[in-house]
């Protein structure tokens, strides 16, 4: 578990501390890699969530960096810290979302937060409800449904309005922490949960297909 920075033009023994760093980075993701996989051909996709995604320490943040942007997402929109957590190839080491299958961290990656919370999502639906009912439309409107119907909504498909308070305050904060680079210099992005029953199920459709594919792959060279 280590604490990752992207080096910007530095020089002499610093530079080569941060390449030193990206090493060490890119090992824990293989070895995360490596037991991912294995574990794809002996667990369910719901086990396989919880240990590596909902319990699991982050493979990309350090401890201490993990327990402080959780407290500090959490201070903000009022929330226990339980209900915050990080997702994606900055929790697993690498991405599990098609088209990037496998890849491991790297300096082009972002650290996706997850915020879980019933409250915090039916003021966004509240709002979303009021725009939509004076007849108001936006282009990404299909998009974000297709993602609220899954129990989750990402602030990027909402409209900028004066009618969405919420979304303007929720791109400001993560706009300004990750220009903190507190937590590295990565972009730092939140999306926002129901309940943990959309979260894991959400989760669990990426895993299944991860062991679907590994499956099929079996499948077809036994075949050869």
């Amino acid at each position: 578990m280590v604490e990752v920075r992207k080096p910007r033009h530095l020089g002499g023994a610093r530079q080569y501390l941060i390449f030193s760093w990206e090493l060490i980075m890119i090992d824990e993701g293989k070895e995360r890699l490596d037991e991912f996989k294995k574990e794809l051909r002996r667990l369910s996709a719901t086990r396989i969530v919880r240990k590596h995604i909902l319990f699991r320490e982050c493979c990309m943040l350090s401890r201490d960096k993990y327990f402080d942007l959780r407290s500090e997402v959490a201070g903000h929109f009022g929330l226990h810290p339980n209900e915050v957590l990080v997702v994606g190839s900055t929790k697993l080491g690498f991405s599990v979302v098609p088209g990037k299958k496998y890849r491991l961290f790297g300096n082009e990656s972002d650290i996706d937060v997850a915020l879980v919370s019933s409250a915090l999502f039916d003021e966004f639906w509240e709002q979303v409800f009021r725009y939509k009912y004076e007849g108001s439309y936006w282009p990404e409107y299909d998009q974000f449904v297709d993602y609220f119907f899954q129990g989750w909504i990402r602030p990027d498909k909402l409209p900028r309005s004066p009618m969405f308070p919420l979304r303007e305050d929720w791109w400001n904060f993560f706009r300004t922490i990750t220009n903190s680079r507190k937590y590295g210099d990565f972009k730092i992005s939140g999306g926002l949960y129901k309940s943990y029953f959309f979260l894991e199920n959400y989760q669990t459709i990426c895993i299944q297909q991860c062991i679907d594919n590994l499956e099929e792959n079996n499948a077809n060279n036994s075949d050869e």
